[in-house]
């Protein structure tokens, strides 16, 4: 296959694998801009965190978290970053010798969504990643750009707690995760960090919900043999 062709063909197939992701980063796009604007975020630096920023999780718990200061805000923030050190890894290994400003772009927009459908779309060699990856990030960025922007338009109009926003994100992570699953051992790891999860919520301060999640998690998956 001609290194033209595929590429437009990866890049095709980043846009269809994408687009069923779009719902529910929409209504996370929305909670967000609802959220901030309600913790007394200005529209345009709810906007601007979406347009540079660019991470659904830490926006949300950071306007979570604006009325409790500054302090838990960089814990949970700080915590939900860590992540991205084993998942840029991962991905430098996964492109190869791309060029520099390849490796910036695909750097910038570094989510779990679409780094967990770059990992899925590795497991077939006639897919280009960069250009997999770069269309997929294409639809997740004006997803949520766009989506931001509607829930700052409708600012106090909207009632988060009725969005559901509690199913949709383990069900979003879930539905990323189990098409990697493929033997007893990332099953079982992936069930007891869900309860991880799931017990952080229960009993934990809000601020310390995030962080001890994903330390419990990353301990989980590195003994579960």
């Amino acid at each position: 296959m001609p290194p033209s062709f595929r590429s437009l063909s990866s890049f095709r197939r980043g846009l269809r694998d994408t687009f069923p992701l779009v719902p529910p980063i929409a209504v996370f796009g929305a909670v967000f801009g609802a959220l901030a604007v309600q913790a007394g975020l200005s529209p345009w630096l709810t906007m601007l965190s979406s347009l540079i920023v660019l991470s659904g999780a830490a926006q949300v718990a950071m306007a979570g978290l604006l009325a409790s200061g500054a302090a838990p805000v960089l814990l949970a923030t700080t915590g939900l970053a860590l992540r991205h050190l084993p998942m840029s890894a991962a991905l430098s290994g996964l492109i190869g010798d791309a060029p520099v400003y390849r490796r910036v772009q695909l750097a910038w927009v570094l989510v779990d969504e679409t780094f967990g459908l770059t990992v899925n779309a590795s497991r077939d060699p006639s897919v280009d990643l960069v250009s997999f990856k770069s269309a997929a990030d294409l639809v997740l960025y004006v997803t949520w750009l766009t989506s931001t922007a509607v829930g700052v338009f409708l600012g106090a109009d909207v009632d988060t707690s009725r969005l559901g926003i509690e199913v949709i994100f383990p069900l979003v992570f879930l539905g990323l995760a189990a098409p990697l699953l493929r033997n007893r051992r990332q099953w079982l790891t992936a069930g007891l960090a869900v309860m991880a999860a799931v017990s952080a919520v229960l009993v934990l301060p809000s601020e310390w919900r995030v962080t001890a999640a994903a330390i419990a998690a990353a301990v989980i998956g590195s003994r579960v043999k």
